[in-house]
This record gives C-alpha cells, structure tokens and sequence, in this order.
C-alpha cells in the first residue's frame, strides 16, 4: 500500500487497480468506503478502458469479436509505481498478453495522485503506442463511506438546475430520458437508486459535495468531465460520485466498437489526460 500525506490529508493507494483506498484529514477518519463482498467489493476503481457494461460484454473489431465485462480491466490489473513522493504518486499499465486477449490496442496508461493542500488530484493519462487509432473510454468510481441513512445526505450543486436522466435497464442506457430538477441542495432518496444510476450527461456542474445534514463531508471538482454518475445499493453504506469521460452501451447497440458513443480516440502516439479532485472537508 502506497501512502501519501500532506500537512492537511492522508492518502493510502494500492498497486492493485492502482486503487485509492483510503482518504482523511490528518487524524481522522477515512471517508472511502472500506470493502465488504456483502454490499461492494470495490473501493474507488479505475474504469478502463470502457465505462459501464458493453451490451453482452462483447464487442466487434475488425471481423473479430471480443469479450470484456463492465468497467473494463484496468480495475483488477497491477499497476506498477514509477514514481513517489510524500504527496506524489505515479502507476502505469501498459498492454500485456492479457489485456490484448480483450482489447486489441496498445496503450500506456498512467494514474498520478497529487495532494494539494486538502484536495487529492487524480490524473489519468492515456497514450497510443499502437500503430492505429486507439479508442477507450476512461473514468473514476470512487465511493464514500455513509455512516447514517441514505436520506440525511444531500449533494449540494453551484445552482439549481434541471437535467435529463438518462435510464439504465440492465446495466445498459434504455434511451429513455426522465427530467430531474436538480436542487442546489438535493436529498437523496433511496428509491432514486432503485433503477440503477443517475446518469447525467454534459453535466450542468464542475463541482459537486456530498453533504450529511449540514456537514459538506467531500467535494469533487471537475472541468470538462462528459458524464457523471451517482450510485448506490439498498441499505447499503456507500455513496459513489463518478467523473467519466464516457458511459455504457444501448440496449440497441449495434456491438461495433467503432459506433459506440462516448469514446475517446487518440491518433498514433498522441496522448491525452483526464483530472478530478475531491476535496475534504
């Protein structure tokens, strides 16, 4: 376990997933959730190189079909750490046998950890280091740890907005929209969860804090994120906030991995990268 500390935060990271694990002020406790197979067994995994599930967990690249399950691998693959300082951090995975056995691209992706004050940046870069095109999509998981019921929290928004739902059937998008007015300060309700995830696409916020009663717990600050997530399960003591920069299939997909929506594509040895922070309060 990888540890990081700054005059105002902890950090402990695993290699495995390069997997943020733990998360607190300095002498406090831990706002990530801490696993247990009964409700999660994740912490805050990387989605790579797909977010969500590929309808069938299959998709099609030239002529040749390949079998991938949601999320993508990244989350359950070591990463090795190249770099580290007191408040630094940096893994890579590069393409394997195994990856290639999925995902038929050659790719190098790096996660960076950096503390800055009380906010942990994460920064995922994604070059091509294949010789064509390399389409992915890529984002965070990460969930906080909920220590009263689901409904004595809030997510507090910059303002008041209304925005489409886009609903979930099975793991994948119906292509059904519901619209939510979204409050500045808005409750949430364990039925919401009961369909799955809020999706919002484009989202109409860079920054949102998951608040208990009155107490802002955390904040997660983002600038060009393409879609945002928020999950959880029955009962369950978790609450996730996703940064994605991409999501899962439709029901009528056609499996062509070409046609997905939400990808990325990056031309022979271009790189690009993708950074959140959460703040603790």
């Amino acid at each position: 376990m990888i540890r990081l500390s700054s005059n105002n935060i902890i950090a402990e990271i695993s290699s495995k997933g390069a997997e943020l694990q733990y998360l607190s002020k300095t002498n406090g406790e831990n706002i990530m959730w801490s696993v247990d197979d009964a409700y999660w067994n994740r912490c805050a995994p990387i989605l790579f190189p797909v977010v969500g599930k590929l309808k069938d967990d299959r998709y099609y690249w030239n002529d040749n079909s390949y079998t991938m399950k949601q999320h993508g691998f990244a989350r359950d693959m070591e990463f090795q750490l190249i770099e580290q300082s007191a408040n630094k951090a940096v893994f890579i995975l590069n393409t394997s046998e195994s990856t290639i056995e999925k995902y038929p691209f050659h790719f190098e992706l790096t996660v960076e950890y950096r503390m800055e004050e009380n906010k942990l940046i994460t920064t995922y870069t994604v070059k091509n280091t294949g010789k064509e095109a390399l389409p992915f999509s890529i984002g965070g998981h990460p969930g906080f740890a909920l220590n009263d019921n689901l409904e004595n929290y809030f997510l507090q928004f910059p303002q008041d907005a209304r925005a489409p739902r886009h609903l979930i059937k099975d793991g994948l998008y119906s292509g059904e929209t519901t619209e939510v007015l979204f409050k500045k300060k808005h409750q949430l309700i364990k039925e919401d969860f009961s369909q799955d995830a809020i999706v919002v696409k484009q989202p109409f916020f860079n920054e949102v804090t998951l608040v208990h009663i009155d107490q802002p717990i955390v904040t997660m600050h983002c600038s060009d994120w393409t879609a945002v997530g928020f999950w959880t399960k029955e009962n369950a003591p978790f609450f996730c906030m996703e940064p994605w920069w991409g999501w899962a299939d439709h029901v009528d997909s056609t499996g062509k991995f070409n046609d997905k929506e939400g990808l990325t594509w990056l031309r022979l040895h271009d790189q690009r990268s993708f950074s959140y922070s959460i703040e603790v309060h």
